[in-house]
């Protein structure tokens, strides 16, 4: 496969998913917690978010797999392995410690981007939309190759 079609592939069913789950568990936490700017209420919320995105991440660990067999790009090798949870414990416990940060900078960022009327409002709608868009061109774009059944074409 070219390395141009996995990079899109890519984009749309791992990377804007996955931007768009941090934004959720940011406006989710936001939206649910009372005095959410406390320092330790954030801390509780990132590491249920990590929590959450280390789960996101279990259901897209076959994509994730099938991609990199079929690439040769080292770079794009190491991209895709950020997504993967079969690794040593390690490389796992960094990769959550990261989703950790990631989630920890979405609940602040939220917050300092969209007022509470926004956060409470339409927001997750709108974010939900984009993901599901975006799964579904990905999913579009590279259905045979993702698809359980190999011989299925």
């Amino acid at each position: 496969m070219q390395k141009s079609h996995i990079l899109l592939v890519f984009t749309f069913l791992l990377l804007v998913p996955y931007i768009c789950s941090l934004t959720i568990i940011g406006i989710g936490y936001n939206a649910l917690v009372l005095h959410s700017a406390e320092i330790y209420r954030t801390i509780i919320g990132a590491l249920v978010g990590s929590i959450i995105m280390f789960a996101v991440k279990a259901t897209i660990q076959r994509p994730v797999d099938l991609l990199a067999m079929q690439t040769n790009d080292s770079f794009l090798k190491q991209l895709l392995r950020f997504f993967s949870i079969r690794r040593r414990y390690l490389l796992l416990f960094a990769n959550i410690i990261l989703d950790f940060i990631l989630c920890f900078a979405s609940t602040y960022l939220v917050r300092a981007v969209l007022t509470l009327d926004q956060i409470v409002g339409s927001s997750i709608g709108f974010v939900l939309l984009i993901m599901f868009v975006s799964t579904c061109l990905g999913a579009y774009v590279e259905y045979d190759n993702l698809s359980i059944d190999p011989r299925q074409h």
